[in-house]
């Protein structure tokens, strides 16, 4: 009998500490921030039809300018060729080719993301992980495109 009652106080002692213990240790602001929104939806900060400005280099004698148009479910690019027998492109990306949209809150950045093996082979030179920051550039409303391989901002307007 006094084995079971020896038992119960040291689980209920125990339990206890334990209480007084969690409650003690301070909150943590940053763990309860969302740092990441993940969206279904192509954001509204992002849709419309967007355009470079200028054309730029894209090969030896021929220069290109893209343009970006984002839906509600899908987004296409637009390549315009100038200086060559090259005509202009349009690249379609429908929402199963998409594999995901987020803001980052940190980064103050939109990253839209392709999806997996539902893309054809045609399309997969183009598909690549755009960043986007949505803001304004020389007075107007603009997305800076940031690139991977180094920290060059092209700037898109509505067009």
């Amino acid at each position: 009998m006094k084995v079971k009652y020896l038992v119960a106080a040291a689980a209920l002692s125990l339990g206890l500490v334990g209480a007084v213990t969690t409650f003690d240790q301070p909150v943590n602001a940053a763990a309860k921030t969302k740092r990441i929104t993940t969206y279904k939806t192509m954001p509204k900060a992002l849709r419309g039809t967007w355009q470079e400005k200028s054309y730029s280099k894209y090969k030896k004698g021929i220069k290109v300018r893209w343009s970006y148009t984002f839906n509600k479910n899908s987004y296409s690019m637009r390549m315009d060729f100038k200086g060559g027998p090259r005509k202009s492109k349009t690249i379609h990306f429908p929402k199963n080719q998409i594999g995901g949209m987020n803001y980052d809150h940190q980064y103050k950045v939109y990253n839209v993301f392709p999806g997996g093996s539902s893309i054809p082979k045609s399309k997969l030179p183009y598909a690549a992980y755009l960043t986007f920051t949505a803001g304004r550039h020389n007075g107007k409303k603009a997305l800076g495109q940031h690139g991977i391989a180094d920290d060059k901002i092209t700037y898109f307007y509505r067009k």
